[in-house]
């Protein structure tokens, strides 16, 4: 699909295009279809949001959850002129604080609500306007195809923190902010690039390895000139070389912005000697290497409705059979990873808060050897598969020796070359592999990196493709379904979460209140 907002007179009496012999795709059909549904459901949705906030801030959880007594508590001093107080068992920059004592402020104006759910309501603003409709909206009107924004906005992994004062939300949108205007371009090549770095150094005030993904994102902004102007072809190392020298040729427009940022970086660095503040003793960067593996499961796990069919498990299973010796030293690495590079952290073990918690002890990190290496190495080996094999056919090629036969990087579809694929698992790698700890949070940012660039499948759920014979209509096929099992199986995850937040109540000596499970 072009790069270009879909325009309505764009899609008045397309013809289905064929997309190989025996079936056909309605395409502009499939864009009307999501761009109508994400306009009917968007309303409900953000109703949904907004009556479950209400609930769990008035009746579930009216107190400081978890980490929340840390946040409010900074907060809290903010707000009382307290700038140069900090509390040190804080280990993320003070982002939030700065935001929320903003907020609170405003809203103090018009509500006599607590100063909690005054608080929480900057998580659930972002989540449900800020996130789908400024940052989503505009990839979605460049790629109507690939992914639904009320999909995205159910994420569970961010959905759970529309509830609480976590740093996630905002850390999000953010740097996805800085992703949507290197891809889009609204305010011209240039004062985008430059507002992609503000926004991207914006966003590690509240996470301190967005810097990682600004890197990524300077890459991307890089080579969509480079692939233009350099012409990128077939040679994918000559391709690096054209990479690199575009960005030398570019820098003050395109490197510099990002390069502030890492400068910026440096100098905090030097400053805290070290990038986590507060409390270090508990969050020393290591070399888990396990971790990418963890990341890959949980992402197969929320993908399953863009890759599951039956031919996809064909697939797997053929390539089990074709190369049976390079699988069996595959899933031998895996278990070498599982013994030698899995750091089991205190909090783990000791907070029964968490999803984790009870996903390590029975499954991951279970002493039972059978279930920690003969089932989940193979549960990684095929979730690495998927991680790997969905965005393939959704990475851009090149010609041997024809041009791109575009001149305007804003022209260019929402795809990864293998240049920026490698980028992403790069990106990817570096910051969550150094994590001491286990934490589903830290895959928000993988999951969201490579789903945006994830062109979904069309091909049906249940049955076999069979194309039509030679002279008969082709055989139609959409991704629309999957797009709207995507939706429905957020949403199922989130409403099953909820209720065992709500219900499945229990109590700690050293807790006031009652404690809930969330992610």
């Amino acid at each position: 699909m072009s790069g270009h907002p879909v325009k309505s007179d764009d899609l008045k009496d397309a013809p289905p295009q064929l997309i190989s012999p025996g079936i056909q795709r309605q395409l502009e059909k499939e864009v009307v279809t999501g761009f109508l549904t994400n306009i009917a459901i968007y309303p409900l949705l953000v109703t949904y949001f907004l009556l479950t906030f209400y609930y769990v801030s008035t009746k579930v959880v009216p107190y400081e959850f978890i980490d929340e007594r840390f946040h409010i508590g900074q907060t809290l001093q903010y707000i009382s002129g307290n700038w140069n107080t900090w509390d040190p068992k804080i280990t993320t920059p003070p982002g939030l604080y700065i935001l929320g004592c903003l907020e609170y402020k405003f809203f103090r104006i018009f509500t006599s609500w607590s100063t909690l759910t005054i608080l929480r309501i900057v998580n659930l603003f972002g989540g449900i306007f800020v996130l789908p409709v400024m940052v989503l909206r505009p990839l979605f009107l460049f790629n109507a195809i690939g992914f639904w924004p009320i999909a995205l906005m159910s994420f569970p992994l961010m959905a759970t923190y529309y509830y609480l004062y976590y740093t996630d939300i905002w850390s999000t949108i953010f740097i996805l902010q800085a992703l949507t205007f290197v891809l889009t371009l609204p305010y011209g090549p240039t004062v985008s690039i430059w507002l992609s770095a503000l926004c991207a150094g914006i966003s590690c005030l509240f996470r301190q390895t967005n810097i990682i993904w600004t890197a990524f994102i300077m890459v991307l902004a890089v080579e969509r000139r480079a692939m233009i102007q350099k012409q990128f072809n077939t040679h994918t190392l000559n391709n690096y070389l054209k990479l690199f020298i575009h960005s030398i040729d570019d820098f003050t427009s395109i490197v510099l912005p990002y390069a502030v940022d890492f400068v910026l970086f440096l100098v905090y660095i030097i400053w805290n000697r070290g990038i986590t503040l507060g409390d270090k003793s508990n969050h020393n960067a290591g070399f888990q290497l396990v971790q990418i593996f963890y990341c890959f499961m949980f992402i197969c796990f929320f993908s399953l409705p863009l890759w599951f069919s039956g031919s996809f498990l064909q697939l797997y299973k053929r390539r089990c059979q074709l190369k049976p010796v390079r699988v069996f030293f595959e899933v031998l690495g895996i278990m070498i990873v599982i013994r030698f590079f899995t750091k089991v952290h205190p909090f783990l073990l000791a907070d029964n808060r968490h999803y984790t918690f009870y996903l390590f002890k029975r499954f991951i990190g279970s002493r039972r050897k059978l279930i920690k290496y003969v089932l989940m190495a193979p549960v990684y080996h095929f979730s690495t598969f998927v991680y790997m094999e969905v965005f393939r056919p959704s990475q851009l090629v090149f010609e041997p020796i024809v041009p791109l036969p575009l001149k305007d990087p804003v022209d260019l579809p929402i795809q990864l070359t293998h240049i920026s694929w490698t980028a992403l698992i790069a990106c990817t790698f570096v910051t969550i592999v150094p994590s001491p700890l286990f934490e589903p949070r830290y895959y928000i940012l993988p999951f969201y990196f490579w789903r945006i660039f994830v062109t979904c499948s069309a091909e049906p759920i249940l049955g076999e493709l069979v194309p039509s014979e030679e002279g008969e209509i082709a055989v139609t096929i959409a991704s629309t379904k999957r797009l709207f099992l995507e939706f429905a199986w957020f949403m199922l995850i989130n409403a099953i979460s909820l209720i065992i937040f709500m219900r499945r109540a229990f109590t700690w000596e050293t807790e006031l209140f009652p404690q809930r499970i969330i992610w």
